[in-house]
């Protein structure tokens, strides 16, 4: 293209389109590069010191511990995967619930299980809650039942869940015999307790049934006290059909 001073100045071209739309891709691509790099060393982004919600009896430095969340990059955080592995690692936990705002201020909140009653074998003591988890027992509760186990009975560990019947059978006699603190569970008898007046065992069981088998032990109580009869044990695996040891 000529000027009206004679002096030739070039049109733009495709190419020069191209180079500059090329020239902007690389500084925006450098921008996001810069971003990248500072996302991924920026301290600011690495979880440090998560705060802990709903704990009662579990600390919450043993919770943060087992979350291994602490040093991890927000961007790598995976909150299922970690729920999960608190609720298997501390059983305690019935449920967890993790999140992240950015840049790293990271919350756990968990809600803890209710024990129901205490199991216990010589020196060592298990929870179990309403839904038969079994998790470590924290402090002492004398309002709680407690089942002291034979040495032949197999263990219940942390973790394992104890069966349906011998959870039935507990909450059901903690809500018929509220006064009633001590069991034994035994291979032959299952769950038994010392009648609280006279002090003779009484034979349970387990299963669901143990409503209707209390409730036979006490009118065949009544029947022995009104007899003067103080009988070795009472057996009431079978509401319909008691009997007991002379």
């Amino acid at each position: 293209m000529t000027t009206a001073a004679g002096k030739v100045r070039l049109a733009p071209t495709v190419l020069d389109a191209a180079t500059s739309a090329r020239v902007i891709s690389v500084a925006i691509l450098f921008v996001v590069m810069l971003a990248a790099v500072d996302l991924t060393t920026n301290e600011a982004f690495y979880i440090y010191k998560p705060a802990v919600l709903g704990n009662e009896r579990v600390s919450s430095a043993e919770i943060v511990t087992a979350s291994q969340i602490e040093g991890l990059h927000v961007l790598w955080l995976q909150p299922e995967r970690v729920e999960a592995s608190l609720r298997t690692n501390l059983p305690e936990l019935r449920a967890v619930f993790v999140w992240c705002s950015l840049p790293a201020e990271c919350t756990i909140q968990v809600e803890e299980r209710r024990p129901a009653f205490e199991w216990k074998q010589g020196q060592t003591r298990t929870w179990i809650d309403a839904e038969g988890m079994v998790f470590p027992a924290r402090g002492h509760s004398p309002d709680m039942p407690m089942i002291e186990v034979a040495p032949n009975v197999s263990a219940l560990l942390p973790g394992q869940h104890a069966e349906s019947g011998l959870v039935s059978a507990m909450l059901a006699l903690a809500g018929a015999l509220p006064e009633v603190k001590s069991y034994r569970f035994t291979v032959e008898h299952g769950i038994e307790f010392n009648d609280p007046k006279a002090n003779w065992p009484v034979y349970v069981g387990v299963g669901s049934d143990v409503a209707a088998r209390v409730a036979m032990w006490k009118s065949l109580a009544t029947s022995l006290a009104s007899r003067n009869i103080k009988p070795k044990f009472v057996d009431v695996h079978y509401a319909s059909a008691p009997f007991y040891g002379k």
